[in-house]
């Protein structure tokens, strides 16, 4: 047996009792099998494929594991929650690289394309517009400014934004934001009622 100096004592008695075909293995692999089917859930969330696919893949994973136990391809140079991981994860990638080569579709169709002018009509409003926030924005005070920015551009927690403008009181902080989101209505509405 190759070198287990990175196995945690679990892991070494299951490598063990399946390489030494002991009495007990077929317990240690009901532990392979249901110990790690966290990294379903993990790869789901990462790749956002099916779970149906893979749980396949896990199954593939758990025989391969088997395999390279017994033949001495795991040494135990990792922790095999580690090695498992990994060949899970690469045997995912694999299966998205053949599926994703496969959807290439052919047509003698060029695709209807749409009125141009209409989308740059939309982009120049929405830059007006934004040019337009920011000037507003730059009226306000530095508090009302930042809460603004933090709450509605970059998507803050509120007691995130309350630390960062050394507010820790919840009630103040929200009494605060109100008054600035009111300030900001008001200036908005003053704004487009003078351009109409």
């Amino acid at each position: 047996m190759g070198t287990t100096n990175k196995l945690k004592a679990d892991e070494l008695e299951l490598v063990t009792a399946i390489r030494n075909d002991s009495f007990e293995k077929n317990k240690y692999i009901k532990h392979l099998i249901n110990d790690y089917q966290g990294f379903i859930h993990k790869v789901r969330s990462e790749t956002g494929l099916d779970e149906s696919i893979l749980k396949d893949i896990y199954t593939d994973t758990v025989l391969l594991i088997l395999q390279h136990i017994r033949n001495d391809t795991f040494r135990g140079e990792s922790r095999l929650s580690t090695y498992f991981y990994k060949i899970f994860y690469f045997k995912t990638v694999d299966y998205i690289r053949q599926n994703a080569a496969n959807r290439i579709e052919y047509t003698d169709e060029l695709p209807e394309q749409g009125d141009e002018t209409q989308n740059i009509t939309q982009l120049m409003e929405a830059r007006d517009e934004m040019a337009l926030i920011v000037k507003l924005l730059d009226k306000m005070c530095s508090p009302c400014r930042e809460i603004i920015m933090d709450w509605a551009y970059w998507g803050f927690k509120p007691d995130e934004i309350g630390e960062r403008i050394g507010e820790t009181d919840p009630v103040k902080y929200s009494k605060l934001k109100y008054n600035c989101i009111d300030k900001f209505k008001k200036l908005w509405n003053k704004k487009i009622a003078a351009m109409m």
